[in-house]
């Protein structure tokens, strides 16, 4: 957490306890980190992101293959463009063979660099995507819950400031939401699973 987050949350809740008696403020506190751990959609994406980098790891070594194929080739014709034991129009083709089989591996080396640049900034795209998604929707069950429950205020417990101290220093057990937001979380998330409709609706 940012110090200009941390002055904002405070100022936050000084402006409130200053405007509200001391009753009407009710507070609570979430670890975010946990809540986005052990949500089920989170291990359902860390899945997800696993298939796709082993398809992509797949792929990377059959170019590394093809490449190793292609060098081998290549120096094969190039050593025997050198063999006095051929020709010298035998050699010459060797020489022939051995440049067309040398741009070939160049080719297949800008192949392999732009394969690997793509799909490592695709994985990262497609991590910031379903991470958003998730922070979400947990930020979205936070508010439905301080709503209804009437929070004037929600800290994440989580979060520490640059000094590497927790933003919450203390707080009762009763004022902490996390295993309720969870629990929501996880709940919401099967039904949505168990109904194809629900699902699709919450992926867009």
């Amino acid at each position: 957490m940012t110090m200009k987050r941390i002055a904002a949350a405070l100022m936050l809740a000084l402006g409130l306890t200053a405007g509200l008696r001391a009753a009407e403020v009710k507070i609570a506190v979430i670890d975010m980190q946990k809540a986005f751990e052990e949500y089920e959609k989170t291990k359902t994406i860390e899945i997800k992101l696993n298939q796709q980098m082993e398809v992509f790891r797949e792929y990377s070594s059959q170019l590394q293959q093809q490449y190793q194929n292609l060098r081998k080739q290549y120096e094969s014709a190039r050593d025997d463009s050198q063999n006095i034991a051929f020709t010298g129009a035998e050699r010459e083709n060797k020489r022939l063979k051995a440049q067309q089989l040398y741009e070939s591996l160049k080719l297949k080396e800008q192949e392999m660099t732009s394969y690997s640049e793509s799909r490592k900034e695709q994985l990262r795209e497609m991590h910031a995507k379903l991470r958003g998604e998730v922070v979400d929707e947990i930020n979205k069950v936070v508010h439905n819950k301080a709503v209804l429950e009437g929070y004037t205020i929600v800290l994440d417990k989580s979060g520490e400031s640059l000094n590497d101290i927790g933003f919450v220093i203390y707080f009762q057990p009763n004022l902490d939401i996390t295993e309720a937001v969870i629990q929501d979380l996880n709940r919401g998330y099967r039904k949505n699973a168990k109904d194809p409709a629900g699902a699709a609706a919450s992926d867009k």
